[in-house]
């Protein structure tokens, strides 16, 4: 008995070693926050196998191997410096992180309504000539998506190249059943599911999604933001129930200018590193464009960039702010540097202002998100939880200097682990326009009460620690 004991427990250390040393190697060599590694350190020490296992599949914030995936180069398009005070500092901020400069000459439109946003996508759809080039992290079998997919296939039908780019965990319903994506294929459209689940377990690359939203038309008209192919980010009235009061609230960028050519280079890298066909760039006209405003930095993040890019910018920008930030997220689960900008920022004398749903379409988010904003009020933070549905912007506004909109909420996730893609604008009047749509959301917002409950709040800071890896 003895004897099988101590074999149990020699067996026991060798795979511990084997499986937990190597996790705790690996997280040292990427360098990672104090707040990181102590999330993941617990969890090996909890639930050393489970632990481990659940590291190698979703711990990694860069890929194991730089091969995976290319770094992405930028090319740079009717550069333009920005005139105010810190977009001349994020500017050259991000190009010392190897982000193309900022293009001017952009022209832009914006959307809120579901409706609308559904609208504008169909009419782009319909009215492409050439090519059809769509990135998306959610692709939902539902009303929606299908009406969606189906003018697609229209459009395969008659002639024009249709690629649709589909990230597998966020559309696994499609991922499982592709009936109606072979009627795309059999129309001459092309499909292809980023990481796929089963490919990326194996070579540990599954953690890595792609969030980034990129709608292209005839490789000169762009719709971004972050809005995923879904009824509840959008849809024709038809669709829609008589109380529309559940659609869910988001924004949709129209964009026609140099911007799209950077946001065609992403989309063909990530084409080309999930399919291996190469796609050309569409000249770029050595014009000047007609209006001098429109001045867009658009910046992707993730595993395929060299370093933190936005997570720096972000950060700088808080640091920066003299009078007002303006935040709109659905889910607030900030690194732990971002949340003591903040902090630092309101006691500074610097207003802040926090958006975000009353509850979210996730749970363990809502419960991951409290410590920080019960934090962040306490310090006297301004915090509104909106109350008619869900509310999906992402809007962040510096001092009416710069404005940062896309795929990317302020949580760890958005900030290190995804591909995302982003638009820092410098344009004054774009800027008021989204600053009084802000505004406008307060109406319909109320200030966030902390729950008094002390077993809940014991909970909630637990769940703190392991904020790093949700």
């Amino acid at each position: 008995m003895t004897l099988t004991l101590d074999h149990s427990l020699l067996w026991f250390y060798l795979l511990y070693i084997f499986l937990v040393i190597p996790a705790v190697i690996h997280m040292l060599y990427q360098r990672r926050s104090p707040q990181n590694l102590m999330a993941w350190t617990l969890m090996l020490i909890l639930f050393p196998f489970f632990g481990a296992l659940l590291y190698f599949v979703f711990g990694s914030r860069k890929f194991f191997k730089e091969s995976r995936k290319p770094i992405l180069e930028m090319a740079t398009f009717s550069t333009a410096e920005p005139s105010n005070r810190l977009a001349k500092q994020l500017d050259n901020l991000l190009g010392a992180n190897q982000i193309s400069g900022a293009t001017y000459g952009n022209h832009v439109h914006w959307y809120h309504d579901s409706t609308t946003i559904f609208d504008c996508l169909m009419t782009e759809i319909q009215n492409a000539k050439t090519c059809i080039h769509i990135q998306t992290y959610t692709f939902a079998p539902d009303q929606t998506g299908l009406s969606i997919l189906d003018a697609l296939i229209l459009k395969a039908q008659q002639g024009v190249e249709v690629r649709l780019l589909i990230d597998s965990i966020g559309s696994l319903p499609l991922y499982l059943n592709r009936s109606r994506l072979k009627k795309l294929r059999q129309a001459g459209g092309q499909y292809a599911f980023f990481n796929p689940i089963f490919q990326s377990l194996i070579n540990s690359q599954i953690n890595f999604r792609n969030h980034r939203k990129i709608y292209l038309f005839d490789q000169t008209k762009l719709l971004t933001g972050g809005i995923n192919l879904a009824s509840a980010y959008m849809g024709h009235k038809s669709h829609k129930k008589s109380d529309d009061s559940k659609a869910w609230v988001d924004l949709l960028f129209s964009i026609e200018g140099p911007s799209t050519l950077h946001y065609q280079k992403v989309f063909n890298d990530d084409w080309f590193y999930m399919t291996e066909e190469r796609l050309t760039l569409p000249p770029h006209s050595s014009e000047s464009p007609i209006h001098n405003d429109g001045v867009i930095q658009a910046i992707p993040s993730g595993p395929d960039i060299q370093d933190n890019a936005l997570f720096e910018a972000m950060l700088h920008s808080i640091n920066q702010a003299q009078t007002h930030i303006r935040l709109a997220t659905p889910y607030f689960i900030p690194d732990s540097a971002i949340l003591k900008a903040l902090v630092i920022a309101v006691k500074r004398g610097v207003k802040v202002t926090l958006i975000t749903p009353e509850s979210s379409d996730h749970i363990i988010f809502d419960l991951g998100r409290s410590s920080y904003m019960q934090e962040f009020s306490e310090i006297g933070g301004q915090i509104f939880c909106y109350q008619p549905s869900m509310l999906h912007a992402k809007l962040t506004i510096i001092d009416q200097e710069v404005m940062v909109v896309g795929s990317a909420n302020l949580d760890y996730r958005s900030l290190f682990i995804n591909h995302e893609m982003v638009n820092f604008v410098y344009s004054p009047s774009l800027i008021k326009e989204l600053s009084d749509w802000f505004d406008g959301l307060l109406t319909d917002s109320t200030s966030y009460q902390p729950n008094g409950n002390k077993v809940r709040r014991v909970f909630e800071n637990l769940m703190r620690l392991f904020a790093p890896i949700l």
